[in-house]
């Protein structure tokens, strides 16, 4: 859909489609936290995402919210990750 075939919603149908944006990203978060080390589980976040935002009506403030999810499960990785070395050394 084209920014000019979207048609502008109530104050209220906005409030209804934040919300349900911010309570999947809030879900999707919970489902896949902490994150997983091995190829396969981010797979499958990266396909539950996709999921996701199909669910939530493909909008962009939901696949701005998961890719956001997305970006700080990375982040917990990395941060987790080079924690370990540093224990470990």
């Amino acid at each position: 859909m084209t920014r000019s075939e979207e048609k502008v919603m109530t104050p209220e149908e906005y409030a209804k489609m934040h919300q349900k944006a911010f309570r999947v990203a809030f879900d999707f978060l919970n489902q896949h936290f902490p994150p997983g080390e091995n190829p396969e589980w981010w797979l499958t976040v990266t396909k539950d995402a996709s999921e996701a935002s199909v669910l939530a009506g493909e909008n962009v403030l939901v696949n701005s919210l998961l890719s956001g999810v997305c970006h700080y499960l990375e982040h917990e990785y990395f941060l987790r990750r080079d924690n370990n070395e540093t224990d470990n050394q």
